[in-house]
């Protein structure tokens, strides 16, 4: 596994909050809750000021949670306008139970994921932003394993591109030893198939009785001898090897 791959495999989210809501000592409250439980946070007075933390985040916010009632953009519309820009952050509304025909249209649009209802309980708020940065995990971990097993697709496909190239290259060597192999088999055989003059010399001596058997085998054998060394000659002027003898 290389650097980029184990810096992959070993990916530590760190989660950052947008908090939205023109009113600062709200913004500020929820800071500090957030705070306490390790996690951060970036306040934005507007929808405006929000959109344009929003465009400056990097990496985008895991949460993004508004106020519906601001004076410029309520909570829907900026949230509508956020989904756009960053897709993968989970999105918040806090609402009061009269912006509930608000809630519903931002629902059924996409907008938000929950909202969060006026007043809140602080354990419930920060229990409900927990279960939202999950999510968001859950969507970078799923692109980390995606791009984790594209890179490694893409190491196995380069890899059987060079067995197969060097399969070929393979085959090819073996076809040209192969090819190599049958000529010197043919010098061979032509060379074993060439009748030298002791050949000659011992048709004569069986043709015509000249020694007895008995002597003809004990003459045989220097006869070969002779014969293996004008062999011998004949190989080394055609450049191979002669086989030993024992």
């Amino acid at each position: 596994m290389d650097n980029s791959e184990q810096e992959l495999a070993d990916k530590a989210y760190q989660h950052t909050v947008l908090i939205v809501d023109d009113e600062p000592q709200v913004g500020k409250s929820i800071a500090r809750l957030l705070r306490g439980a390790g996690i951060g946070s970036v306040l934005a007075a507007s929808g405006e000021e929000g959109i344009e933390c929003i465009k400056g985040a990097e990496p985008p916010f895991s949460l993004i949670l508004s106020d519906q009632r601001m004076a410029k953009m309520p909570g829907t519309r900026f949230l509508e306008k956020a989904r756009k820009l960053t897709p993968d952050s989970t999105r918040y509304l806090i609402t009061g139970y009269s912006d509930i025909n608000a809630i519903a249209e931002a629902v059924n649009k996409g907008a938000i994921h929950r909202y969060i209802e006026k007043p809140w309980d602080n354990d419930t708020l920060l229990e409900a932003i927990e279960k939202g940065l999950a999510r968001h995990e859950l969507i970078l971990e799923n692109e980390r394993l995606l791009k984790l097993a594209k890179r490694q697709n893409s190491k196995l496909y380069a890899l059987n591109i060079q067995l197969k190239e060097s399969g070929i290259k393979h085959k090819a060597t073996l076809a040209q030893l192969d090819e190599t192999i049958k000529k010197l088999n043919r010098k061979v055989n032509n060379l074993t198939g060439q009748k030298g003059p002791e050949h000659r010399v011992k048709a004569l001596l069986d043709q015509n009785q000249v020694f007895s058997p008995e002597m003809s085998r004990k003459l045989y054998p220097a006869l070969l001898f002779e014969l293996y060394e004008q062999l011998s000659r004949v190989a080394d002027e055609n450049g191979f090897d002669m086989p030993g003898v024992s």
